[in-house]
């Protein structure tokens, strides 16, 4: 049997540790704590008491997500100078009691950052966090809309450094609009389009870069989501996490 910790935030970090101190595969649903010393602790005890622990950022599980991590890693557009992704969904205004406006875990950063956040990770594998900037606004105590800038340190990486430099990630998010979440990851010879909803990835598109002059040419890469006998989800593309329970068997 596998625990999924599916409770709002702000109890994450409570029924982890005691789901690990039961000895049971964990998987908590993102933001895995609300903080990096309780996601530490959770990490450190569950190494300790040799227990899977897991958290369920589902979307890094889809077969779109690995053939864009393979793709950056065969360097089929060269090393990635930056990678830009927007996410947005309309928050219920009307609803001050929904968990979006809770104090401590609500807020576009905690609830859907890391979705454009873990494209980091994608872009430049390897490198070292170097710097963070941001600019927000908030609405009822949280933050609403947020603009970040991370660069990502790749002395590990020093041809690739020659070539592109220092990695940028550049994300937006709002609780204002529903936006298209459409990625990019542009390289030295070309971008990879990771084409909306970018959090229920179903195409990756390859455009090599032939010259500012000459036309460029493009791979399209489909992944349709599963076949799904249940039809009606509250969030669309929810049939997606079978990919996540998948992944998570082969884990264990």
């Amino acid at each position: 049997d596998v625990v999924y910790v599916g409770t709002i935030a702000d109890h994450h970090a409570e029924w982890a540790r005691e789901s690990i101190l039961a000895g049971k595969p964990t998987v908590v649903e993102k933001p895995m704590t609300l903080g990096y010393e309780d996601t530490r602790e959770l990490y450190e005890l569950a190494r300790e008491r040799n227990v899977f622990l897991m958290e369920g950022l589902w979307t890094r599980c889809f077969p779109a997500m690995k053939k864009l991590r393979q793709l950056v890693s065969r360097s089929e557009v060269g090393p990635i100078i930056y990678a830009q992704g927007d996410f947005g969904w309309a928050f219920p205004a009307d609803k001050p009691d929904d968990r979006i406006w809770l104090p401590e875990s609500g807020g576009v950063t905690l609830d859907i950052g890391m979705y454009i956040a873990q494209l980091g990770r994608v872009a430049f594998p390897g490198a070292a966090l170097k710097d963070v900037s941001a600019a927000g606004t908030l609405m009822n105590g949280v933050d609403h809309t947020v603009m970040a800038t991370v660069t990502y340190d790749r002395r590990h990486d020093e041809e690739a450094r020659r070539s592109a430099g220092d990695g940028m990630l550049q994300m937006t998010l709002t609780g204002a609009a529903n936006t298209e979440e459409r990625c990019v990851l542009q390289g030295t010879r070309g971008r990879i389009v990771l084409d909306g909803p970018s959090h229920v990835p179903q195409r990756i598109r390859v455009i090599r870069d032939n010259g500012r002059e000459g036309a460029s040419d493009e791979v399209v890469y489909d992944y349709p989501l599963p076949e799904d006998p249940y039809g009606e989800w509250n969030n669309p593309g929810s049939i997606g996490f079978v990919h996540q329970i998948d992944e998570v068997g082969t884990a264990l």
